[in-house]
């Protein structure tokens, strides 16, 4: 079984749309765990009652909001199946994302190595959920140097163990919580099999964590530090980050 996290935090606009592309997922061995932040969201909304479904929805309440990183830890706690896929409560899944990512995850091997991640491309909406013409790709086969150079693999697009995931919680704090997650994770030998195939569709929101690029970029050098690369290396692969980043909002 697959268990779905979704951070939720003032999301009320966008989360029964977030809801109902898992629920429309051709592969069905799902459960999905809502992490209330703060205790905001509207339990009235008719996705989260309906009796087909509602068995499968699991609402872990939180009074404070512990932000993405930890409430996505707090989810992986309380999930029942053996994989964990994990989706922002104003992202939206390709009906046969899950389908795709399982049939990867078990069949797809390096040196007879099973992927530690598996994870897709995605495309870009606006606010008003409308396709913004930008198709962001990824490779194959990631390793933990070719991650450093860019990061490839959006959280929300993520297929991976829970047991796994367990052993390398996301760390809370001014950094890429995710991105510094899948590093450690590859840096132990592993890698990541990337579906180039827009599967996610990404909402791009400007006043987001990541939206300002000056401060995105203050993020990515912090998940550097905070995975323990030196000051040389921090900077190499800044700039490597930085000539990336401008190749990588392409119109399709």
């Amino acid at each position: 079984m697959v268990s779905v996290i979704i951070p939720c935090f003032k999301s009320n606009n966008t989360i029964e749309e977030t809801v109902r592309s898992v629920i429309e997922q051709t592969y069905k061995d799902w459960e999905i765990i809502i992490v209330d932040n703060g205790l905001t969201l509207d339990r009235t909304l008719p996705v989260l009652n309906d009796k087909t479904y509602k068995k499968k929805i699991n609402i872990v309440p939180s009074e404070s909001n512990l932000g993405a990183a930890l409430a996505r830890n707090l989810g992986a706690e309380n999930a029942k199946g053996r994989y964990l896929a994990f989706l922002d409560s104003d992202d939206v899944w390709n009906r046969d994302k899950l389908h795709k990512e399982m049939k990867v995850m078990e069949s797809f091997k390096v040196a007879d190595k099973s992927p530690a991640i598996v994870f897709t491309g995605r495309s870009l909406i606006g606010e008003d959920g409308k396709d913004v013409g930008v198709y962001i790709g990824c490779n194959k086969v990631v390793t933990y140097k070719k991650l450093l150079r860019t990061n490839q693999i959006n959280c929300s697009s993520v297929l991976i163990e829970k047991d796994l995931f367990l052993k390398y919680p996301m760390k809370d704090g001014r950094l890429h919580e995710d991105y510094a997650c899948w590093l450690e994770i590859l840096r132990d030998n592993r890698y990541a099999a990337g579906i180039n195939m827009p599967l996610l569709y990404y909402r791009v929101r400007p006043g987001s964590k990541s939206g300002n690029k000056f401060n995105s970029a203050i993020l990515n050098y912090n998940t550097y530090k905070r995975i323990g690369l030196k000051f040389g290396e921090r900077i190499f692969y800044m700039m490597t980050y930085i000539m990336n980043g401008l190749l990588k909002y392409r119109k399709r």
